[in-house]
């Protein structure tokens, strides 16, 4: 794969020599020993060449990095499939984790981060789908998941009591929060709105 990269980039990278030079002559600037009279015009043509180089490599980098992994997800991707769950707040549907966003579970290791896993398999089983924001965080794709059904897991892991609501992030969830989870597990600072 890292050689078939390798081509795209002198691709690109000849494409873009040719594009300045077809944009160099449409200006009119000419090669050779031709020679036209300095002014206000030449800056600004060497302003616009600039530019044009810049978007040019900035595709061509962004093209390398798809061909460098086509599987990576683009904001605002819906994926589905059956679901993993990694914890009270992640799961992995479609090979992509994906952070619910607005939830605010217990780490694992503890006896309410064991809860909310136990709850979050519950809330999964079958196929989910999941709306991803094209945010992400500690190396997960954030969003909001759905069952077959269509019942939004990421409120229903609040309203059970299993997680809290991340105001910070979104206020949406807030109302299904349970008092007894509230007074049982202390909000996450980062979820705190500032």
């Amino acid at each position: 794969m890292d050689g078939d990269v390798d081509i795209y980039t002198i691709i690109f990278a000849a494409l873009a020599v040719f594009m300045c030079l077809r944009l160099l002559r449409v200006l009119g600037l000419r090669t050779g020993s031709e020679r036209r009279p300095s002014g206000g015009g030449f800056l600004n043509r060497l302003s616009m060449i600039a530019i044009v180089l810049v978007a040019v490599f900035y595709v061509a980098r962004e093209v390398q990095r798809h061909l460098a992994n086509p599987d990576a997800v683009t904001p605002k991707t819906t994926i589905s499939g059956p679901a993993r769950v990694v914890d009270g707040d992640t799961v992995v549907v479609a090979g992509t984790r994906v952070r619910l966003k607005g939830v605010d579970a217990a780490e694992l290791g503890t006896p309410r981060g064991e809860n909310a896993r136990r709850v979050m398999a519950t809330l999964v089983s079958g196929t989910v789908t999941c709306r991803l924001t094209g945010e992400k965080t500690d190396g997960r794709e954030v969003g909001y998941c759905t069952t077959a059904d269509g019942s939004d897991i990421n409120r229903a892991i609040i309203a059970q009591g299993a997680a809290l609501a991340c105001p910070r992030y979104d206020t949406s969830y807030a109302p299904f929060e349970q008092k007894a989870a509230l007074a049982a597990q202390p909000r996450s600072s980062y979820c705190v709105k500032r």
